[in-house]
């Protein structure tokens, strides 16, 4: 036995599988490698599965293997669930490049017992002049709201910034609300825009507090642009990433910097949002708490190692919200998991010719922190490989998980190209896009969202730009669909 002998996975069984249950695996399994056997081929997948079989089929020989792995420090149930989904599990030898997707899973283990961490939050709040009136105060009330949900062993701290930075609150639990909520009800406004300041003493606050059992995360809001802060900004979310803090940044109104804030928020493991409305800023606070008290697993990030004539041609995060994944310092990094909803990734492959046989398609490894077990760089690995037939056999259905994530994605490229066709001049085309995504949302019943994006059509017809409000709609709009055309096929 070696250290890498999983037969439980093997199988594809839980440790506490039945006799039944391991002969219906096995059986399973031989049967779908029989035609590759037929063909001279899968010895090294066969032998593994017939020796998996073996063991784990006779009472004595598993009662060995299992103490075997206990002595080894193996036999514990991984935090992290990954589950893996090829669009096609065969491919014909074609003499051109094919293409394949794999969509991972990430949830938490079904066999872990979850406890909420106590969360150590700073709000970091725009009061400058442009604030004052409706929007500073329905953000006094979405304060007041976070007040009342806290816990009691929760931390929370708050700083409001114009040109310059005050700290209302000093980190502290809440043991007297209505002062905390008195302070908050006296914020008034004032002055110009600073981001910088806001952010360099919110994570001040927030190190003070920080501790590897807590949820550490900054909240910043604002409705207007900084002006030569820009790359302490980023400076500051990169060194808040370091210290396992993650930044959330939430734009409202239409004159802020999109991509600023949505770098800030990607470099340090948080997400960006646009609030179209000042109404609408309780429920955006109350759904990032509620995600926040719900993190599982934190500084989440995968590797590839490609096997040979595989590539991989792009990589997105599916749900819960769609992002581009670019590579960096060796990995994808995918930020926090939660218990309430799973991280859902799409990878897109294009695979050389090979010849027939099983061949390898990629090792990923998965790594993160669980700090509600005290585990530190959990890793999960997974060796993926596709089979070659010499020829055509019949068409595979592609998974309807699968066709549910390249649903979403048609429409947030549609909104990527038509960004890149207005930096390229060429207005005529970005219009047509526009014109087309509004037809799709309309076939989902985004009737919103389709209205803004024919709206812009129009508008970008006549003067050739976008507004500033139609511009983040669609943008941030397309980022969080999660109905599909009609014409694609839904789990």
């Amino acid at each position: 036995m070696t250290s890498e002998a999983d037969y439980y996975a093997v199988l594809g069984i839980g440790k506490s599988a039945k006799d039944q249950e391991i002969e219906e695996a096995y059986r399973a399994l031989r049967d779908s490698l029989q035609p590759e056997v037929a063909e001279g081929g899968a010895p090294e997948q066969l032998q593994r599965l017939q020796e998996a079989y073996e063991v784990l089929s006779d009472p004595k020989k598993r009662a060995a293997y299992d103490r075997w792995r206990a002595q080894e420090d193996l036999a514990g149930e991984p935090a992290i669930n990954l589950q893996v989904v090829l669009s096609h599990s065969n491919l014909s030898c074609l003499d051109e490049d094919q293409a394949l997707y794999a969509l991972l899973e990430i949830t938490p283990s079904p066999h872990i017992e979850v406890r909420r961490l106590p969360l150590n939050l700073c709000l970091v709040l725009d009061r400058s002049t442009s604030m004052q009136g409706l929007r500073l105060q329905r953000v006094k009330e979405a304060t007041h709201y976070i007040i009342d949900y806290l816990d009691d062993d929760d931390i929370l701290s708050l700083v409001t910034f114009s040109d310059r930075a005050e700290v209302v609150l000093s980190g502290e639990r809440l043991v007297d609300r209505a002062r905390v909520k008195a302070q908050v009800s006296a914020i008034r406004s004032s002055g110009g825009t600073e981001i910088f300041q806001g952010l360099q003493a919110g994570l001040r606050e927030l190190e003070r507090a920080r501790g590897s059992d807590t949820v550490n995360h900054l909240i910043l809001l604002t409705d207007g642009q900084t002006y030569g802060d820009e790359d302490k900004c980023l400076l500051a979310a990169d060194r808040a990433s370091r210290h396992q803090i993650g930044i959330s940044t939430m734009g409202i109104g239409q004159d802020w910097n999109d991509k600023l804030l949505d770098e800030i928020a990607q470099r340090s493991g948080g997400t960006s949002a646009y609030i179209d409305s000042a109404a609408k800023v309780t429920s955006f606070f109350r759904d990032k708490v509620h995600s926040l008290v719900n993190v599982f697993a934190r500084e989440l990030r995968y590797t590839l190692t490609l096997g040979e004539g595989i590539s991989l041609k792009d990589s997105f995060r599916v749900s819960p919200y769609i992002a581009r994944l670019q590579e960096r310092e060796g990995g994808f990094h995918l930020g926090q998991l939660t218990t309430d909803e799973p991280m859902v990734i799409l990878l897109e492959f294009l695979i050389a010719p090979r010849p027939p046989g099983r061949h390898r398609l990629f090792q990923l490894e998965l790594v993160g922190d669980v700090p509600v077990l005290g585990r530190q760089s959990e890793r999960i690995k997974r060796e993926v490989d596709v089979r070659f037939a010499p020829t055509r056999e019949l068409e595979e259905t592609v998974p309807p998980r699968i066709v549910s994530a390249l649903g979403k994605l048609a429409i947030f490229k549609m909104q990527e190209k038509t960004l890149d066709d207005l930096e390229r001049g060429e207005v005529e085309q970005a219009s047509q896009r526009l014109e087309t995504m509004a037809t799709r949302l309309l076939n989902i019943g985004e009737l919103e969202l389709a209205k803004s994006a024919l709206l812009e059509a129009g508008r970008l017809a006549r003067t050739g730009h976008l507004s500033p409000e139609g511009r983040k709609k669609i943008r941030y709009g397309t980022r969080s669909l999660s109905l599909l055309p009609k014409e694609v096929t839904r789990d």
